[in-house]
C-alpha cells in the first residue's frame, strides 16, 4: 500500500515481511517513491534513492529465514513538468526478489507529527535507523543553530517542535532553533537518524553553516 492508501501525506512508512532462505537474488522495488533504507534482521544493507534511479540491490540470505524491513521516506511532491502525475509515495507497485513477488507485508506509519507519544528505552547502538532522545539545560535561552555535521539524514525535534530535515550532503549543515521554542532549565530533543550509527551528541552554535557540500555516498 502507498502512503495515500494508508491515508498518510508525509513522513515515513516501514514495510516489513519475512523472507524464506537461503537465497541470493536481486531485490527490486518497482516505482519506489522516494528514498528507502533496506534492513535485514535489523541491520542496514542498502540505501535506494529515486533521484539516482536506484530501485534494486543484491540480497544474500544464508539462514532459513530473515526479516526484511524497507523504510520509505516521502521526500516531497513534484509540482511541475511531465512527472507531475507521478506523485504517489511509498512502495507504489511491488517488491520482487529474483523472479518472485514478496507478499505478507506489515505496514507501519511514521508521520512524526507528534513525538510526545514516543516511548524510549536505553538500547545499544544498532546498524539501522533509530530515534534518539536526550535533554539539555539552558540558563539563558536564545536563538541558536544545531550543528548536524557528523550526522547522516533525518529530522530533529526540540520541545516537540519540528526543526526540519537535515542531510549530510549539505550545503546546509545546521538547523535554526528559535529561542522562543526554548525554555530556561531542561529542554527535550528527539532526533530520527536514518544513516549514521554511533552518533550521540549535538552542539548549538551561533551562526548557520549554509555552504558546505559533501559527497553523496549513494550517488552513482
Amino acid at each position: 500500500m502507498s502512503f495515500e492508501d494508508l491515508d498518510q501525506g508525509y513522513g515515513y512508512v516501514l514495510y516489513r515481511t519475512t523472507i524464506a532462505g537461503p537465497v541470493d537474488a536481486t531485490l527490486k522495488i518497482k516505482k519506489l517513491r522516494d528514498y528507502a533504507v533496506v534492513c535485514v534482521d535489523g541491520r542496514r544493507v542498502a540505501v535506494l534513492d529515486r533521484r539516482h534511479d536506484q530501485d534494486a540491490t543484491r540480497l544474500k540470505i544464508d539462514g532459513p529465514s530473515a526479516r526484511l524491513d524497507i523504510l520509505v521516506e516521502n521526500c516531497g511532491r513534484i509540482n511541475y513538468g511531465g512527472r507531475l502525475p507521478d506523485n504517489r509515495k511509498g512502495i507504489t507497485e511491488s517488491v520482487m526478489l529474483g523472479e518472485r513477488e514478496l507478499t505478507g507485508w506489515e505496514m507501519y506509519k511514521f508521520p512524526f507529527d507528534d513525538v510526545a507519544a514516543l516511548k524510549f528505552n536505553p538500547t545499544p547502538d544498532s546498524a539501522a535507523p533509530a530515534v534518539h532522545h536526550g535533554t539539555f539545560a539552558l540558563s539563558n535561552p536564545g536563538d541558536a543553530f544545531l550543528d548536524l555535521r557528523g550526522w547522516g539524514k533525518g529530522i530533529v525535534f526540540v520541545n516537540g517542535h519540528n526543526l526540519g530535515r537535515y542531510w549530510s550532503i549539505g550545503p546546509q549543515q545546521t538547523l535554526y532553533l528559535p529561542g522562543v521554542w526554548l525554555r530556561q532549565g531542561l529542554n527535550d530533543i528527539v532526533v530520527f537518524e536514518q544513516l549514521q550509527d554511533g552518533v550521540h551528541s549535538l552542539a548549538g552554535i551561533k551562526s548557520p553553516i549554509l555552504d558546505q557540500l559533501k559527497k553523496d555516498e549513494n550517488a552513482p
